[in-house]
């Protein structure tokens, strides 16, 4: 074989490499790169759960704590009202005890 037809033949070759991965797609490295685009998206998307996770329970706990400052709330007005309903009585009876 001479080193024309050699040349000749590489390049036919190159050619239809060339036509089959137009027909078929990108070459393997870019599938290689794609694969690991794909295990970094993955990994981002299980840290962002996480994330997502935590935020969730942080919620949950600031809904509990919300809860007790609200019954802490009623208990003190209740309290509040209670002592100041009482004097108003105890005011009120005075001030009629010595009207009347």
């Amino acid at each position: 074989m001479t080193e024309s037809s050699r040349d000749d033949e590489l390049a036919a070759l190159q050619a239809e490499v060339d036509r089959l991965r137009s027909l078929v797609g990108p070459a393997e490295l870019s599938y290689t790169q794609l694969q690991e685009d794909v295990l970094a998206c993955r990994d981002a998307a299980k840290g962002a759960e996480a994330n997502a996770g935590m935020l969730r329970g942080r919620v949950r706990e600031l809904e509990v704590d919300l809860a007790r400052a609200r019954q802490d709330q009623a208990h003190f007005q209740r309290a509040v009202l209670g002592v100041a309903s009482s004097a108003r009585s105890r005011l009120s009876r005075a001030i009629r005890s010595r009207v009347l």
